[in-house]
């Protein structure tokens, strides 16, 4: 069996974006991660972890990924001992909900109670009860910290959950998409919340704590980190290789190239750098993700090995993705797309906010070469 030194290890399956900012977050800080596949999970990956974190993403993909033999192994590593960290889709992971593993006596709010479209910073609080734990301890008695589109918690009423933070207001860069929403709605409501398993624990937070670049946030992740790891928390990661892959170099630019013709339609904008604003309906969470993981993909490649395997993935996005674009612009603008581009982009976008066809297939290969590159990266 392969050998996994980190103490902490990082669910990497289906999160493509929300894997690679939980990854750049934690080791921005310093601090100790590993990527791990939901295939090593099920084999006994987590022997001699102590933490394992699993990002954002769409909590039934996680579920499918790991399978029977996986949730299992999961459920073991808590009850002996482990901590599990989850984020929005990882955080609904563990919920006692369809799509998650019941983990924790606890399911979504839904109807009236939710606000599904909120992202960007909001004003966290601790309840008087949790002041001292270590999310808090030496911080502000308000945080700002961003949430991206998130679910929400019902109020727990259970014995052995705990309410570690509420949403307490907005901020001036806070935005809300979709139909008209009262944002008070959401004040109030637990945002993070830490619940008992055996003999170890779950914490579990809507606010993306793993978001590259943010201060206040960064800073509750490392208390968590010290507070669960000790001396073992901060071990920073190999840096990338100094000759990247020209090739995917290449790739990585024409992606890039994408995007701008996306933001130069109007579909999106710039706004935090982890996370542009895009208009609802504009499909700019997938477009981003492109840009983003063939960006590390070329950052993390040192020659072109992999280069003509994800060339071929690629080149179906590459060749139609300005007609995409361009039938997203013109339905947003209430026109009619041209037939080819509507074509192809129900294909890759079917309702309701999936993917599939040729996307899903070059997502799926760049999110495993990923992390066959940041795997080998590790042991070198």
């Amino acid at each position: 069996m392969p050998t996994y030194p980190a103490p902490a290890r990082l669910l990497w399956d289906t999160g493509g974006l929300w894997s690679l900012m939980t990854l750049e977050a934690a080791w921005q800080r310093g601090l100790a991660l590993e990527p791990i596949s939901a295939a090593q999970v099920a084999s006994g990956g987590l022997e001699g972890a102590r933490l394992l974190v699993v990002p954002g993403g769409w909590s039934s993909r996680k579920k499918k990924a790991l399978g029977g033999q996986g949730s299992q192994a999961i459920s073991e590593f808590i009850r002996q001992g482990g901590v599990y960290l989850g984020f929005c889709g990882g955080a609904g992971l563990a919920l006692s909900v369809d799509d998650g593993l019941g983990l924790v006596p606890l399911d979504r709010a839904s109807g009236a109670q939710r606000l599904p479209g909120i992202s960007g910073p909001v004003m966290i609080a601790p309840p008087p009860e949790a002041q001292a734990h270590p999310l808090w301890q030496q911080a502000e008695p308000l945080a700002s910290w961003p949430v991206w589109w998130p679910g929400q918690f019902n109020e727990p009423h259970h014995p052995g959950v705990t309410v570690l933070a509420r949403y307490h207001g907005p901020t001036e860069d806070m935005r809300l998409s979709g139909p008209p929403q009262d944002p008070a709605t959401l004040w109030g409501q637990p945002a993070v919340i830490e619940a008992r398993l055996g003999r170890g624990r779950l914490l579990l937070s809507y606010p993306h704590l793993d978001t590259p670049g943010e201060k206040a946030a960064g800073l509750a992740l490392e208390r968590l980190w010290r507070a669960w790891l000790g001396p073992e928390a901060q071990a920073p990661p190999k840096p990338p290789p100094r000759t990247p892959s020209p090739a995917l170099g290449r790739l990585a630019a024409r992606c890039a190239d994408l995007w701008d013709q996306g933001q130069a339609l109007d579909l999106w904008q710039p706004r935090h750098p982890s996370m542009p604003l895009w208009q609802r309906g504009a499909r700019g969470l997938e477009f981003w993700e492109l840009a983003r993981l063939s960006k590390a993909l070329a950052l993390w490649a040192e020659d072109d090995s992999a280069d003509g395997e994800l060339e071929a993935a690629l080149e179906p996005l590459l060749a139609h993705g300005e007609a995409v674009l361009q039938a997203q612009a013109d339905i947003l603008a209430g026109q009619e797309p041209e037939a080819d581009g509507a074509e192809i982009l129900a294909a890759w976008f079917p309702r309701p906010r999936r993917t599939g066809g040729d996307w899903a297939s070059a997502r799926d290969m760049m999110e495993k070469a990923l992390l066959r590159l940041l795997w080998d990266a590790s042991r070198d």
